[in-house]
């Protein structure tokens, strides 16, 4: 088990340049995570070359002065079991690694020579145009970016944030070369220098021997000055008391409420907005949001989100709105303020401040998942704001109840201080945002509304502040281990029905993991099925969603879902009461009956996101659909919502009977339990489901002809072409699987290099282990604004012919290659809920002895570069693998493919192909 960074005994250093350095310890980890972060975000940018910052932040991967080659240092992180990357923000931009601890003093200079001295080449600007302005293309149809160049464009034009901050060809172009070249060496000299950056590492080395790696490669950058400028406000008195309208490309009705707030979200201590957004984000019964749904007006809401920087914050209301919705969204807005009311009264009753308090002390306390690298970027940041003092108490500090603080950030909660976009498909609009052409329209907010707002109200009846939660536990306390328990094993077995239980020796955490899988033929035998089972899914969470809302905030965890052959039940976190609410969510499934209204309301949210699904970008598109080619019992998003909308009441409730009427149960209960606890819970199980006749139904695989690749187009409204070639494995074993991950690793980093670096086709371009159903397979992709599907494919197959056919290139590799592997199957389980994640999928495939990674380490051990020769001798001859062609020919020529080799329909392909047994 790896422990958490001590980010309480975090050590730091300012060296004689001026670099302030963060040294957190973790022990037992056998990776290092660094992060540097540059106050020189895109609020830097010349206005007349806006995305400057992030064009150099492209540029600083194309070679510095000892590592010469484009992405010559994502190779040498790569071969050391790691990973880099960076983001170009609105005050900072952030570079940031992880590899093996082992490869620090090999990998540090590197990273440092990369900030310090980039070769920034002219004909290497000229690419990085090229792939930005691709970058920028692809999410020209984006509505999250739309959505965002309409707050620029809204906001007080002289504040920086209202620059566009990606940049792309049209604007670099307009620049001669050597004009471009000069401004990315002024910006990186101005701004890349050791006052005005900092860096935050998290490693398993003693801080002096860190200190000794980073003081020789950082403390030669000049020293420099930190970066200062005073913004003006973020918006004008005109900008503020208004409402935006927004027509999407995506079926979508919302409602964004935004205060506009001072950088409240700094305030470690008393976290004033984290207790607003608690409150006003409530799910449970009397919230906000179970009134709104009530009246029909409202699917979901989201409270506190929205952009920040430094001195400003944006404070969101974010609601889904119905059709009603739309035309009631003053009655909605009334009712927020009306709440907001209540939370100004809820200071005079600290408990429930307290409470919020709790929760975030034991979700601390008891974190899982734990993200070093992220913490390390968000670390190198607070370097800028905080002092070492307070950085050490960022994540530990316990909450403070201020009444006066708390009161003061509510003042800026005003009908005059906020902004409201309405987006829907049905909305008038006068005018287009510049870049992606997205129409809107501003209005003030009539003065009637505006003061009617303002006046103080009486909240209705139905919207009132939550009791005391009653699922946070007085005690986490650990059962004792028990001797055989923290194995898989049966411990209750009848005719449909097996239950597992393992106990956890491992991680010492009251929390465990319940899941409960249910096969039904009747939920999945074809498209008219699984279109029910989604609805009635819907229904059945919408129906939930209040009544088990205090579960969640206080670590209780649920979620129902769809899978190929029926539903899954999981449950995971705190095992006290857990198994109390597993029970009551068991009846919940059992006896929930659908209304006509709970119908019509799911049925028309998946209508939305069937509907928004089909405008996904190209390549999520290609994969979704190989999926359904793939997998027998997976549908089309397309052949979906037909039958959605085909759907009606009464079918659905025949079809959800017939469902429950026989099935077969597998369950599992993994973590902090007693076996006595277990074997309770499994009878409680066995006596709910009482129709346990049916069995195991299978997720078998397509099994694609070898030699002739199969071609399938899939209709995109979206102007980029896309190509994925997916290669499918023979068999399911070992050796298979070891083969494609060990040949996808090599060729991931020369794949992109070739096509996206050099040939420039697009900004989208990879590579990936793909398995269905655990049958292994290797993809490769390309979205490209400039090239058609065909040109893509020929270069897709070129790059794969020449490197599998010169594989002795990679002999030198194999090595790295193969370590990086066995380190990845080693560094699993790194919490009690990925442990039980892997013991429930080792289930599912039968892999009854629970080692499959420790056998795939030892193929992977085993494997001599003499066998991956003659493994790619036969891939390259196509006397091996399965292939499958999946495009999207966007603006482009569709590839002119052969009948007999064109998959035209998909019903009917699944119908006649063979599966793998």
């Amino acid at each position: 088990m790896t422990t958490s960074p001590d980010f309480e005994n975090a050590q730091f250093v300012t060296l004689q340049n001026g670099l302030r350095v963060m040294f957190c310890q973790q022990q037992d980890s056998p990776t290092s995570y660094v992060s540097m972060a540059v106050k020189a975000g895109h609020f830097y940018d010349p206005k007349h070359c806006q995305g400057l910052a992030h064009l150099l932040e492209h540029i600083l991967f194309m070679g510095s002065r000892h590592l010469p080659a484009p992405n010559e240092i994502n190779d040498l992180v790569s071969k050391h079991g790691g990973n880099i990357n960076a983001w170009t923000g609105t005050e900072y931009a952030n570079y940031h690694f992880h590899c093996h601890t082992a490869s620090l003093p090999g990998i540090i200079p590197a990273f440092a020579d990369m900030l310090r001295r980039p070769l920034i080449d002219k004909d290497v600007i000229k690419n990085e145009v090229r792939s930005i302005d691709a970058e920028f293309k692809f999410k020209r149809k984006d509505d999250l970016r739309r959505l965002y160049q309409i707050h620029k464009e809204t906001c007080n034009p002289d504040h920086p944030f209202s620059q566009f901050s990606v940049g792309n060809a049209e604007i670099f172009n307009q620049l001669h070369i050597n004009e471009l070249h000069s401004m990315l060496q002024q910006f990186h000299r101005q701004y890349y220098c050791a006052s005005n950056m900092t860096l935050c590492v998290i490693s398993p080395l003693p801080a002096d021997d860190a200190l000794n790696l980073i003081q020789p490669a950082f403390g030669q950058f000049p020293s420099g000055e930190e970066a200062h400028q005073d913004w003006p406000v973020l918006y004008e008195a005109d900008q503020l008391g208004v409402e935006i309208r927004i027509r999407p490309l995506q079926a979508a009705r919302r409602m964004i409420v935004t205060f506009a707030l001072p950088g409240l979200h700094n305030d470690y201590k008393t976290k004033p907005l984290n207790y607003i957004s608690h409150l006003l984000g409530d799910e449970g019964e009397g919230s906000l949001l179970s009134f709104l749904k009530s009246k029909n007006w409202v699917t979901n809401l989201i409270a506190g989100s929205g952009i920040e920087g430094e001195h400003f914050k944006d404070f969101n209301v974010s609601f889904q709105l119905t059709e009603s919705g739309i035309q009631h969204y003053e009655e909605v807005l009334k009712t927020l303020f009306d709440t907001l009311i209540l939370v100004r009264q809820s200071l005079e009753e600290p408990w429930r401040y307290q409470e919020k308090a709790r929760l975030a002390t034991l979700a601390l306390q008891y974190e899982e998942n734990v993200r070093p690298l992220n913490l390390a970027c968000d670390y190198a940041q607070h370097l800028f704001s905080f002092t070492p003092k307070d950085i050490v108490r960022l994540r530990s500090t316990i909450d403070s109840f201020d009444k006066p603080l708390l009161e003061e950030a509510l003042s800026y909660f005003r009908p005059d201080n906020m902004r409201i976009k309405i987006i829907s498909q049905d909305v008038e609009t006068d005018r287009s945002c510049q870049f992606y052409d997205a129409e809107y329209k501003v209005e003030k907010l009539s003065p009637a509304l505006l003061e009617t707002l303002a006046s103080r109200h009486e909240p209705p009846a139905e919207v009132y502040l939550p009791d005391a939660n009653p699922y946070l536990g007085d005690e986490y306390h650990l059962v004792l281990p028990e001797h055989g328990q923290d194995t898989p094993h049966v411990i209750a077995s009848a005719q449909g029905f097996n239950f597992w239980f393992a106990q956890d020796h491992h991680f010492h955490s009251p929390k465990g993991d319940i899941y409960l899988s249910f096969d039904m033929a009747s939920f999945s035998h074809d498209l008219q099925a699984v279109a029910a089972k989604r609805i009635w899914l819907g229904a059945l969470d919408e129906y939930l969603q209040a009544k088990y809302y205090r579960a969640e905030i206080a670590g209780l965890n649920y979620r129902i879902y769809g899978h190929q052959a029926g539903l899954t039940l999981h449950t995971r976190g705190f095992t006290n009461q857990q198994m109390l609410l597993a029970e009551q969510l068991l009846d919940a499934v059992m006896a929930f009956s659908m209304t006509p209204d709970a119908f019509e309301r799911s049925k028309r949210a998946q209508q939305q996101a069937l509907q928004n699904s089909l405008l996904n970008k190209p390549t999520n598109r290609l994969f979704s659909r190989l999926s359904v080619l793939v997998q027998r019992n997976t549908q089309a998003p397309v052949e979906l919502l037909k039958a959605v909308e085909s759907c009606q009441f009464a079918n659905v409730n025949t079809i959800r009977d017939a469902s429950f009427s026989s099935y077969y149960v597998e369950g599992f209960m993994h973590g902090n339990w007693s076996a006595d606890d277990a074997r309770a819970f499994a009878d409680i199980v066995s006596s709910r489901c009482s129709n346990t006749s049916g069995n195991p139904l299978s997720r078998a695989v397509s099994q694609l002809p070898i030699g002739r690749s199969l071609y399938h187009q899939v209709q995109c409204e979206h102007d980029d072409a896309a190509v994925v070639l997916y290669l499918q494995a023979p068999s399911a074993s070992l050796n298979d699987i070891a083969m494609c991950m060990v040949l996808e690793q090599m060729l991931a980093a020369p794949f992109f290099n070739a096509l996206r670096t050099e040939q420039q086709l697009g900004y989208v371009v990879g590579t990936g282990y793909v398995p269905h159903n655990q049958h292994p397979g290797i993809s490769f992709y390309v979205q490209s604004p400039t090239h058609g599907p065909e040109a893509l494919l020929n270069a897709m197959t070129g790059f794969l012919f020449q490197q599998l056919n010169e594989i002795e290139f990679y002999q030198y590799y194999w090595s790295s290659i193969q370590q990086n592997l066995l380190k990845q199957l080693e560094e699993r389980d790194l919490s009690l809920s990925m442990k039980s994640q892997r013991l429930w999928v080792s289930l599912g495939t039968k892999d009854l002895e629970f080692n499959r990674n420790t056998r795939l380490a030892e193929c992977i051990a085993g494997i001599s570069f003499n066998d991956i020769r003659l493994y790619a001798t036969k891939l390259a001859e196509r006397a091996l693998f399965g292939e499958m062609v999946l495009f999207a020919s966007g603006k482009f020529d569709a590839i002119d493919t052969p009948a007999d080799v064109t998959i035209s329909n998909i019903a009917a392909f699944k119908s006649n192909t063979p599966y793998f047994s």
